[in-house]
């Protein structure tokens, strides 16, 4: 499915971002997270993709082709596991409709994407089946994590992780 109203959504955060700038200090920690955004924005901009909202430790992302969104999470991850002065990350990736408005999304895609990142664990790429099922030509690899429920959601979610 790739249609005008199909679209998925990255939620992205460093984990454990509050006690990391309590060892490192104030300076240091937005340093990191600056870095992490702008890693974020250049990798956004190579797939096609829109970094829609940076929030403190944390990215917002949107692309109309999820295989191209998942990719940038698995390169995101990895680019800044190599360099090493990042703490992990955990994402989330969920697709679907979703609408615009004033230069932000609005609907349940959203919602759903930035609960499943904060179910995902540090270095973990949660996806939903939704966006698995769209990028199952892809070759990404994904082990299942089981159904999960969450807040003001109607059903549980099936959840797999992203390996490269």
């Amino acid at each position: 499915m790739n249609d005008a109203n199909d679209h998925t959504f990255l939620f992205a955060d460093i984990v454990g971002f509050t006690s990391f700038t309590e060892a490192v200090g104030d300076d240091a920690a937005a340093d990191v997270a600056v870095a992490f955004q702008e890693r974020a924005e250049h990798l956004a901009a190579v797939y096609g993709c829109d970094v829609i909202k940076k929030l403190g430790d944390a990215v917002m992302i949107h692309g109309q082709d999820a295989a191209r969104v998942v990719a940038l999470a698995l390169r995101l991850r990895r680019e800044l596991a190599q360099e090493g002065v990042c703490p992990p990350l955990r994402m989330g990736v969920h697709s679907g409709s979703a609408v615009l408005r004033a230069g932000d999304w609005y609907g349940a895609t959203v919602n759903v994407a930035a609960r499943v990142a904060d179910a995902a664990g540090a270095d973990e790429i949660l996806l939903s089946l939704t966006t698995r099922e769209r990028i199952t030509r892809a070759g990404v690899r994904t082990a299942d994590r089981g159904a999960r429920s969450f807040k003001n959601v109607a059903a549980p979610l099936a959840l797999f992780a992203a390996a490269a």
